[in-house]
């Protein structure tokens, strides 16, 4: 009965040991390398509605064959944690459609990320400091959205 007891002690505490814990590294800010020649570029789509599928795109310009993969990570606010998708794509454009009633929420922020086979990773928006920097956007309603342009337009 000793053994038993202390045999299961020995699995919880060992379970406690190799668990990870969510915000054990939330302060660590994400450093991608950056190379002048290499460039990544994207444009925030505008607006995103409520409800409404939209894609992102990606532009690398970067020759496919040092590309080990392009991933875009994003989370809604009702996620905890980014979801990561591999991109495809040829002559450098990849695009991701997000279909938000498979990911519901008010808000979206994401960025994205490429490998190449060497290694580096390399980000996409990133700030002066080289650190990852998603964008955030707000999902709205698109009869709000028409009928603020139709009065403004006037």
């Amino acid at each position: 009965m000793l053994t038993k007891t202390i045999f299961y002690i020995c699995v919880f505490f060992f379970q406690l040991l190799l668990s990870q814990a969510n915000d054990l590294n939330s302060d660590k800010k994400i450093i991608f390398d950056t190379i002048k020649e290499i460039k990544l570029f994207h444009s925030p789509p505008e607006p995103l509605f409520i409800g409404r599928p939209f894609e992102l795109s990606l532009v690398v310009e970067i020759n496919e064959s040092l590309l080990s993969s392009v991933l875009l990570f994003f989370k809604t606010n009702k996620m905890e944690t980014y979801r990561e998708i591999t991109l495809h794509g040829e002559s450098g454009l990849y695009n991701y459609k997000i279909d938000i009633k498979k990911f519901p929420g008010e808000t979206i922020d994401y960025f994205f990320a490429v490998k190449t086979i060497n290694g580096r990773i390399y980000g996409a928006p990133i700030d002066n400091d080289n650190n990852i920097s998603p964008i955030k956007k707000i999902f709205i309603d698109p009869v709000q959205y028409f009928e603020q342009k139709k009065r403004l337009n006037q």
